[in-house]
């Protein structure tokens, strides 16, 4: 092996544990039972999708809620369905946690 390899096999992993959070849910959606969220800092691929749901010239509490579901269901890994039966409890703890990350990058924070 030479130091580049070396370097890499060493790395710390690439998700900080504070920076992901499982959420507990139970919903059924097409046969398949879901019972975890799993969170983490979303991709630049994963925000753009999710704002294509604010791209609107009049911006509503809808068109808000619409991106809180895309992202926590891009990030999650599960059908928007999935999201769309979650308590609004759930939901609002998913996407503060998620917007947490977004906002800490845009000041700095860790």
């Amino acid at each position: 092996m030479d130091a580049i390899t070396d370097q890499f096999d060493a790395a710390e992993p690439a998700t900080d544990p504070g920076r992901v959070k499982d959420i507990e849910i139970d919903v059924t959606f097409q046969k398949r039972r879901f019972t975890n969220l799993h969170l983490e800092e979303p991709t630049v691929k994963q925000i753009e999708r999710a704002e294509l749901e604010l791209n609107q010239t009049n911006q509503t509490p809808y068109t808000m809620r619409r991106y809180q579901i895309a992202l926590v269901a891009a990030v999650a890994q599960v059908p928007r369905e999935v999201v769309g039966e979650l308590r609004h409890s759930q939901l609002t703890e998913a996407f503060d946690f998620l917007a947490e990350l977004l906002d800490a990058r845009r000041t700095g924070a860790s």
